[in-house]
């Protein structure tokens, strides 16, 4: 059935699929319906202004998320030599020769291609093909939820009646403080959505950083805990390796055409390049 393909395969997976579409989208008809005309009932400039803002960002959070989930980095498809090269490793569940910073996924069951880590909430692993979009999900979400937590402070004070510790309480619990009657159900609603988005800033916020460091240093999830820094080639050089030749545009969209170098089978290194120097 069609709609099979857009389902992870993992019952974990589609936990934190689910969930994270839905909270995208409660999120999104939640500021375009209620924070929006609170801000600007009359539907002026400001209004117009954060929805279109709004509307940028829940676009690219939705391309990417669709982008990561359907591009593959799977060894599947891919020419691989008879013959084992030099650095290249056998894979004996999936019964091929794997290339440098490839590994096997026992979750996606697949050798991946420069794999970075499973990401469960898109049912996926990251890797050369689809770590951009992965990279621009989490930058278009961080910016997102730093952004509605701006438009919220001053409606969501409001409903719950300033600051008080009843009101940190409902904000910390929502539905504790629902079910024990501190708040009702529209402060439960509101409660929820806000503290959803603070926690969800702090938390992606906390991860920008980490992959960004990452990508900076050109280094995958599993070569920074190794501290492997064979494959930091420069700041601009580690963007192009997974942005594409179009690195300096290809992160504000994630439709932007922008070719890879290679098919993910060798890498640069350190080493070569230093070769190539002397």
């Amino acid at each position: 059935m069609v709609w099979r393909r857009f389902m992870p395969r993992q019952a974990s997976d589609r936990v934190a699929y689910f969930m994270m579409l839905s909270l995208i989208h409660i999120v999104g008809f939640y500021e375009l319906l209620i924070i929006l005309p609170y801000i600007d009932y009359e539907r002026n400039k400001t209004f117009w202004f954060h929805a279109c803002a709004g509307l940028f960002i829940y676009f690219n959070v939705i391309i990417s998320f669709y982008k990561l989930f359907t591009t593959h980095s799977t060894t599947s498809g891919v020419v691989l030599p008879t013959l084992q090269p030099p650095g290249w490793k056998y894979c004996h569940t999936c019964g091929i020769n794997a290339p440098p910073r490839s590994f096997h996924c026992w979750m996606c069951d697949q050798c991946i291609l420069k794999r970075d880590h499973h990401c469960m909430f898109s049912g996926n692993c990251v890797g050369y093909r689809n770590q951009r979009y992965f990279l621009t999900l989490l930058f278009y979400l961080t910016i997102g939820t730093a952004y509605c937590n701006y438009l919220n402070v001053d409606y969501t004070f409001e409903v719950l009646g300033g600051l008080s510790w009843k009101s940190i309480l409902t904000m910390i619990l929502p539905l504790l403080s629902w079910t024990i009657g501190l708040a009702g159900t529209v402060t439960f609603a509101v409660s929820f959505v806000s503290a959803s988005c603070i926690v969800g800033f702090i938390l992606l916020a906390f991860l920008c950083i980490y992959h960004g460091q990452n990508l900076y240093l050109g280094q995958t999830c599993v070569e920074r805990t190794q501290g492997d820094k064979l494959y930091d080639l420069g700041w601009r050089e580690n963007l192009k390796i997974i942005f594409g030749e179009r690195w300096k545009f290809a992160w504000i969209c994630p439709l932007i055409s922008s070719p890879l170098e290679g098919e993910g089978l060798e890498f640069r290194s350190r080493y070569y390049e230093d070769i190539k120097t002397m």
